[in-house]
């Protein structure tokens, strides 16, 4: 039997896991998957959104929930929240977008106020 070669192993991704899941606060796990080219890997991501992220502090998920529950701060302004109300799964999925872009942005401008260096 051939042992499958990972891009990136199990053990590699879980040492790749910083934080908790922008979009909904969660927990980030290693998921077996493949990359664009087919190849077998490990990416992180949150099995309770079905995303890959890469994962976030929880001060600046926090901050980013509540600024998007309050509509004061929406990085996706094409994203029309009364749109997305016909189901709770929509909904669900306005939220935790949203709160993913902005929980992205805060931690963009926290390096910025301490000076870092951002691409």
């Amino acid at each position: 039997m051939k042992k499958t070669q990972y891009i990136i192993t199990k053990k590699e991704c879980e040492k790749n896991i910083k934080g908790v899941c922008e979009g909904c606060g969660g927990k980030l796990t290693a998921i077996e998957t493949v990359d664009n080219s087919g190849r077998p890997t490990f990416w992180q991501g949150c099995e309770y959104c079905l995303c890959f992220r890469s994962g976030t502090e929880q001060k600046y998920y926090n901050v980013a929930r509540k600024l998007v529950e309050e509509g004061r701060m929406l990085p996706y302004r094409h994203l029309k929240k009364n749109e997305y109300e016909d189901t709770p799964e929509h909904l669900s999925y306005y939220f935790l977008t949203q709160t993913a872009g902005l929980s992205h942005n805060i931690k963009y401008i926290q390096k910025l106020l301490e000076g870092e260096k951002c691409k």
